[in-house]
């Protein structure tokens, strides 16, 4: 039987669950299997695990640099310049889609339904931070331009609007993130 464990936690080690693997692992301790054996395998799971958490925040940071970097060149250019379908093709579907990928597989392990909620929540967040940042600093810039001398509803104006484009570029970005799947398998 502790061979089957060890086949099966080699599996899941493969596999990138660690849980499972450690269950196996367990299993192989409490049958009193070959101490060497198994921290051979603990090492193993260590060494995958700190490889794939290590990826994970690659991720995370390369969603955040494609979203700094992609509200940083939609700035340079106004809606007007582009054309709004262009412009806002590019702010609400094309960022967002691409930052939601990186943002939702930066969650290590992804197969059940809870880790889609959390791979839809991490990429909502990072970008509908990332638009409503775009958004108050271009509207800031915008009014900034303007010869009017009230500016007493600017801040609920720049609050309101950052908060619905941030949130419809985080729905997309959500659905990205929980939707497409890459490889989680560390090297």
């Amino acid at each position: 039987m502790s061979n089957d464990e060890v086949v099966a936690a080699c599996k899941a080690i493969e596999d990138g669950d660690f849980g499972l693997a450690r269950h196996h692992i367990n299993n192989l301790s409490a049958e009193g299997s070959n101490p060497s054996q198994v921290e051979e395998l603990e090492k193993l799971i260590w060494t995958k695990e700190r490889d794939a958490n290590q990826l994970a925040l690659n991720r995370i940071g390369f969603a955040l640099a494609i979203a700094v970097l992609g509200y940083a060149a939609l700035s340079f250019q106004s809606p007007a310049a582009w054309g709004p379908v262009v412009w806002g093709l590019a702010a609400f579907l094309i960022l967002p889609c691409l930052v939601g990928a990186l943002a939702g597989t930066s969650i290590v392990s992804g197969k059940s339904s809870p880790q889609k909620s959390r791979r839809f929540w991490r990429a909502f967040a990072i970008t509908s931070v990332s638009v409503a940042c775009y958004t108050v600093v271009g509207l800031g810039i915008t009014r900034h331009k303007m010869q009017s001398a009230d500016k007493s509803g600017d801040f609920a104006i720049f609050l309101v609007v950052a908060v619905i484009y941030g949130a419809m570029a985080g729905l997309v970005a959500g659905v990205a993130g929980s939707s497409f799947t890459f490889s989680r398998r560390a090297s």
